[in-house]
Formats: structure tokens, sequence, C-alpha cells
């Protein structure tokens, strides 16, 4: 694989779940604790459980996305649906859910733990480049998540690009057009790092950028545009990067 030229560029952007942290595995412990807090549902199969919610969670993202719900009706959406697919109806009790609801963010957010070595990669690549995060979600999750791993003082408040705040989300071509103009950089002189092709890597692409597919299951390519770069985990990026001053 062709190096990475660290003066070939001015700034890395990466995404944020299942990039910089291993969201996959927070999301899933954060439901699993939450079963196994309400009596109602903790005899349920957990795993089965867990597949509904997911798919669920699925199909409603893009009408938080796109603003028709908001991330509180998006967060309770999920778990009633999820419910009355087990022939659990709680529409009497609208406590109970938001105590669900509340059970699995507080849940989800501390499964989110400080990584050294990728805090260090991280900290060596903001010497060359310019870095930043473009998410799509909410503002307080995205900056809570950043905090929780130690990387506040990496990428500010100001250098992290939020779906919720900006009004658009990937891989729509205007969240793109506000990261580059946030950064003043042309696309060309812009790396985008993230793990899902359609959002991340086409997204990015579709306006100029080069990318690096985080593909940690070895997928084959679901599309016409290549990724410039594949790794299956962030750290990867170190054997890439040419450099003589880059330190290990």
């Amino acid at each position: 694989m062709k190096p990475l030229w660290l003066n070939g560029y001015e700034v890395f952007l990466f995404d944020l779940d299942d990039t910089l942290f291993d969201h996959s595995e927070a999301y899933e412990r954060g439901v699993i604790n939450t079963i196994a807090n309400f009596p109602l549902i903790s005899n349920l199969d957990s795993a089965e459980f867990l597949r509904i919610f997911t798919s669920h969670n699925h199909n409603l993202w893009p009408k938080f996305a796109s603003n028709e719900i908001s991330f509180e009706r998006f967060s309770s959406m999920r778990f009633e649906n999820t419910l009355r697919d087990f022939n659990i109806n709680i529409d009497g009790t609208p406590e109970l859910l938001q105590q669900m609801v509340k059970t699995f963010q507080i849940s989800y957010i501390q499964q989110i733990q400080p990584q050294t070595r990728i805090y260090r990669f991280l900290s060596n690549v903001s010497k060359y480049v310019k870095v930043g995060i473009v998410t799509n979600g909410t503002v307080f999750n995205a900056y809570e998540k950043v905090k929780r791993l130690g990387l506040d003082d990496i990428f500010p408040d100001t250098a992290i690009i939020v779906s919720e705040r900006i009004g658009f989300a990937k891989p729509q071509i205007e969240i793109f057009e506000h990261a580059l103009e946030l950064f003043r950089v042309e696309a060309c002189k812009a790396l985008f790092i993230g793990d899902n092709y359609f959002t991340d890597i086409s997204g990015a692409d579709s306006i100029g950028m080069d990318t690096i597919w985080i593909n940690k299951h070895d997928y084959e390519c679901p599309g016409s545009v290549y990724p410039s770069y594949t790794v299956k985990h962030l750290l990867a990026m170190e054997e890439l990067i040419y450099r003589k001053e880059w330190l290990r």
C-alpha cells in the first residue's frame, strides 16, 4: 500500500463512532445493562432484544438525521417499538419508558474510556496537521464522548462538527463543505477517516477528499467509490504515515 505523506494534507477529519472508539461494543453493553435493570424485561432474550432494538434504531435514524423527529423522540421510539415487538405495552407508564431511555444513555456513555495509544497517536498527528471530527448525532453526546475519551485537548468543541448543529448529516455534501470552510482548506488537502463506507467514504469522496476506510471486518467494497486507503483499525494508520520527523 502506498505511504501516506503527512505534508500532502493540511487537515485530518475523523468520524467519531467506531472510528475513535468502539461504539458498537459500548452500544451493546448499554442495551444489555438496561435489560438487566428492569424486571419487566430482564427475562427477555438479550440477544434478540438487542437485534430488534438495533433494527428499530437503524430504521428511525434517518428521521432524526433529517430533523423529522427530535433526538428525545428518537430515543423513546426505539424502545417503544422494541417493547411492542415483545408484546409489552407501557403506554400507561411513560415514566418507565423515560427511565429505560436514561438508563441506556448513562450506561452507554459509561462504557467509553480513554485509550492511551489512540491518544498518543492523535496527539502526534496534531503536531503536523490540523485535526477535526465530523459526526452524525447530537451536540451534547459528541462533546461528552470526546471528553470521556480524554481527547478534548486535541479536539476542542470548535473542532467538532455535529450534524444536529449544522442541520445536515453525512453523507450530505453540505456537512463536508462546512468542515472545509471551518478549517479553511481545499478538499484536495483534506483526508477523511471513518468506518462507514456510505456516510464517511462515499460522502467525503463526493466532495473530492481522500479517504481512509476503517474496515474492521474486511468487507468487500460495496460501491463504485474506492477509498484511498483501507485499514482494520485507526492505529494501523501509523504504518501508512511517512514523515522523517514522525514520532512513534
